[in-house]
């Protein structure tokens, strides 16, 4: 088995960049060759082709997704240990 290397955050919104991009193309090249006078032959090879790269386009999103929703836990929880570490110490009523 590869051993794949690991995304960081910014990398990983440049792929949902890309892959919104690559969809929204792909939209746009279907309504284009139907709305078009193109052959009939043709327009079957646009939708395949379209549809085709888009799926492949996206079947790393998953892995993107699973890094920004990683990353976002990681400065919750930095966020949560600063304001944790700003609270004031207080002695213990009974005086344990």
């Amino acid at each position: 088995m590869r051993a794949q290397p690991v995304m960081s955050r910014r990398d990983a919104l440049l792929h949902c960049a890309f892959v919104a991009l690559a969809a929204t193309v792909c939209a746009a090249v279907i309504t284009a060759a139907a709305l078009a006078p193109a052959p009939a032959l043709v327009q079957p090879f646009v939708v395949v082709t379209c549809l085709g790269f888009a799926m492949a386009v996206a079947a790393e999103l998953p892995d993107s997704i699973a890094v920004l929703r990683a990353t976002r836990r990681r400065w919750a929880l930095v966020e949560l240990r600063r304001q944790l570490d700003e609270l004031p110490e207080t002695e213990h009523p009974l005086g344990l």
